[in-house]
């Protein structure tokens, strides 16, 4: 009897921990989130992206970021397909820069625009900023969201394999703006985030990022940050035209 006890209450008193364990200060939660993200120099995920603004559409595809400089990730390639608003035609578009040329490669119109100056890229630097969350490789990646006007922890959600808290932020300014976002309980790297905001016809938008397959500092080839053009496509140092609006 007494054996059975002490094993009841070893079985009990180990649950424990795991309750334990379990934070609820949302300020808490970001600056462990925060320290996170400093440790990160590299990283490689997929991405999917949508939203009620008229500018966003769906996105889905991959991001390859490695260091930060000049309020940019240092280095950069993505592959990203996307389906404008009030179109079903999905366009595949590719981009990215070794921190000295950009490019982007519009591939219905097998066009590859490069050259030293990042506004080349047209429209890629619009849609990259749509799909990507910078603060993998930033330098203060979630200052913001520390020193925000408001915070709350609302709960827990499973994003694929990952148990993730939901924080809510009301960020500081003049501007209505605020951002839900689901950190893993494991990593505390982020894995969604959704942003509400004014869209520009004054109406409350939405943008939401759901991040899968996350692999943090993978072995990168610098080769891959730089243009391969595709075999039969033309190359030019022209600046993209907005060839994502004509594909509606």
């Amino acid at each position: 009897m007494k054996r059975t006890m002490c094993l009841l209450l070893v079985l009990a008193f180990g649950c424990v921990p795991a309750f334990a364990d379990e934070m609820t200060d949302p300020v808490e939660i970001l600056k462990k989130v925060d320290a996170a993200a400093k440790a990160v120099k590299a990283v490689k995920f997929n991405v999917s992206a949508d939203g009620s603004s008229a500018t966003a559409g769906k996105i889905d595809g991959s991001i390859t970021m490695a260091g930060y400089a000049d309020g940019a990730p240092e280095k950069f390639f993505f592959d990203l397909t996307v389906t404008l608003p009030d179109s079903d035609e999905p366009r595949r578009v590719t981009g990215g820069s070794d921190h000295d040329n950009f490019f982007v490669v519009d591939h219905k119109g097998k066009t590859a625009y490069e050259d030293i100056d990042p506004t080349v890229m047209g429209p890629g630097t619009r849609l990259f900023p749509l799909a990507n969350l910078v603060e993998f490789v930033h330098e203060e990646p979630f200052s913001d969201e520390i020193n925000a006007k408001s915070h709350e922890l609302k709960g827990s959600e499973k994003i694929g394999d990952e148990d993730c808290y939901v924080v809510h932020v009301s960020y500081a300014g003049n501007f209505e703006r605020s951002a839900t976002w689901s950190f893993s309980k494991k990593d505390f790297l982020p894995r969604r985030r959704i942003d509400s905001f004014m869209g520009r016809d004054g109406q409350p938008a939405t943008l939401r990022k759901t991040i899968t397959d996350l692999v943090v500092d993978p072995k990168l080839d610098d080769a891959m940050f730089k243009l391969q053009l595709p075999a039969g496509f033309t190359k030019t140092d022209d600046f993209a035209p907005d060839f994502l609006a004509a594909a509606d």
